[in-house]
């Protein structure tokens, strides 16, 4: 089970244990215990505190969603004071984007401290679930200069690369359709759900060009089959 899976009760060697591990990523030492705990406990184990309540990270995701968007768009202002809003708007896009986050969530291994009987495959969307979980337990338990301090120093000064991120490429949809509508070529998306199998691939996307299909890709969820499709397509197309 999870490490304190037991209605939020550890032993005090798992405890021990838990928060070493912890304290070694956010350099931390946490007030509220329980906090961090519910940040690393998953909808899956069901859990319920005595008034019914599910016990699991989702709010304290949604807390964090909001508070790295809130330090993100503070910290570019500062470091870019003659960037236009579409740039630093473009900028933190990127930082904050799902795929971004889940390399950092990944890096710092916070999967880790999902400790469960089956080990359940959560996809690559749960790194950046556990850091905005994370994110949201500081705040709570250390308040916003607490949590804002953590965050530039433990994210954004530790795996945030403005090279890469410069060159990186938010959307791949984005770009073929834009690229559509500048060589006045139709670009067509088709989206089917996938039937197969292998639960890794709910939906197939097939990209036609002027009616004639140039790629096809499949994905756990519609927006990353139709990402996939993209990528190839942008490649494919070899559009610079």
């Amino acid at each position: 089970m999870n490490f304190f899976s037991h209605l939020l009760k550890p032993s005090a060697q798992k405890e021990k244990v838990f928060f070493s591990k912890l304290s070694q990523i956010t350099g931390l030492r946490p007030h509220r215990k329980e906090i961090y705990i519910t940040a690393f406990t998953h909808r899956s184990l069901n859990l319920k505190d005595e008034k019914g309540n599910s016990i699991n990270f989702e709010r304290l995701e949604f807390l964090g969603d909001s508070m790295l968007g809130i330090v993100v768009s503070s910290f570019l202002y500062e470091k870019f004071p003659h960037a236009t809003e579409g740039t630093l708007t473009k900028y933190r896009a990127k930082i904050v984007s799902r795929d971004n986050l889940n390399q950092i969530g990944d890096k710092m291994d916070l999967v880790k401290f999902l400790d469960l009987e089956n080990k359940v495959n959560f996809g690559n969307n749960i790194h950046g679930n556990l850091l905005e979980a994370l994110v949201g337990a500081v705040l709570v338990d250390r308040g916003y200069d607490r949590c804002n301090k953590f965050i530039a120093q433990n994210i954004l000064g530790k795996h945030l690369d403005f090279d890469q991120l410069e060159n990186s490429v938010l959307s791949y949809k984005g770009l073929l359709v834009e690229w559509g509508q500048k060589t006045k070529k139709e670009i067509k998306f088709v989206t089917n759900t996938d039937d197969g199998l292998d639960p890794e691939f709910n939906y197939t996307t097939q990209i036609f060009l002027n009616e004639n299909q140039i790629v096809k890709a499949r994905g756990f969820s519609k927006k990353k089959s139709e990402e996939r499709a993209a990528k190839r397509a942008f490649h494919a197309l070899n559009i610079k």
